[in-house]
């Protein structure tokens, strides 16, 4: 009878060792299958952004937004994850790169579908040109006053002209109250609607504005002052029989800006006379003239 032969027992180092072996090998599958799940499963063509719609603009080509979100969208994350793939979308780089267009002025971004963005957006309008003192700097602005983007060198007058006393032209900035805006362009009107061209208005930190006539001659008012009063004012003044001939071009300037009281200057004149309306009665006696109506303006005319 053979005696039993003593059972080899493995070095517990050794058994700790197997042991970490499976262990590492069944990790290293779980990430490989992990890898291989997550680099299919993000490439299912169901789930991924295929197309971007864009509409809305007038002015800014939808092709050159596509180019820009096309160019986000390209590419992966980690080199593992599309950046298409539907549900992990670069949403906050996309509304950064659109934002990036100054003449944009409010955009939406919303996933449609699982293949397809949409996006919509409205563009500032220009309204008119914030210029330097020369012209040589210029940007658009909107029809409240801000200066949304730089424009190119502009001839004619398709725009009218501002400038802010003391101020660069600087885009991305409200540099005209929207009341004074609104004051200037509602002046301008109703100038225009008597055949009283503005061609540009120079405004000043007091709100004081010097409208510049196309035809020449130049109009001081203060923004201060309702539009209605500000040509109500003037046409007492063209109504006295001494200005009747006054017209854009025959004269150097109009101070609209102290209410009533309206001062003249004509390019003929060097003394400095001074007119006084009482009740419907104008005297001159000098070139530079001074209006003080007795009444209100709106009963001069009664």
């Amino acid at each position: 009878m053979n005696p039993k032969r003593p059972r080899r027992r493995l070095n517990p180092d050794t058994v700790l060792l197997i042991r970490q072996i499976i262990i590492g090998v069944m990790i290293l599958s779980f990430i490989a299958l992990l890898i291989l799940s997550v680099w299919y499963g993000t490439r299912v063509d169901a789930l991924t952004i295929k197309e971007v719609n864009v509409s809305g603009g007038e002015t800014i080509p939808a092709e050159a937004i596509m180019d820009k979100v096309d160019g986000v969208l390209t590419g992966t994350y980690l080199g593992l994850v599309p950046r298409r793939f539907t549900f992990f979308y670069p949403h906050q780089a996309i509304i950064e790169v659109v934002d990036e267009f100054e003449r944009i002025k409010s955009f939406s971004l919303r996933r449609t579908s699982f293949e397809s963005l949409a996006i919509t957006y409205t563009e500032y309008i220009p309204d008119a040109l914030w210029c330097d003192d020369t012209d040589t700097v210029c940007v658009f602005l909107d029809d409240k006053g801000f200066a949304f983007t730089a424009a190119p060198s502009l001839r004619g007058g398709a725009l009218m002209r501002f400038e802010k006393i003391g101020m660069t032209p600087t885009a991305g900035i409200q540099t005209f109250t929207p009341e004074e805006y609104q004051t200037t362009h509602e002046l301008v009107e109703r100038l225009r609607e008597r055949d009283w061209y503005v061609s540009r208005a120079e405004i000043d930190a007091a709100s004081d504005a010097y409208l510049l006539l196309a035809a020449g001659g130049e109009l001081k008012v203060s923004l201060k002052e309702e539009p209605v009063r500000i040509v109500d004012n003037l046409v007492t003044v063209l109504a006295a029989p001494e200005f009747s001939h006054i017209e854009p071009g025959n004269f150097e300037y109009i101070d609209l800006r102290f209410g009533n009281k309206v001062f003249v200057k004509e390019f003929e004149t060097e003394a400095e006379p001074e007119v006084v309306l009482e009740e419907e009665t104008v005297t001159a006696e000098s070139e530079e003239v001074f209006v003080a109506p007795v009444v209100p303006v709106e009963e001069a005319g009664e």
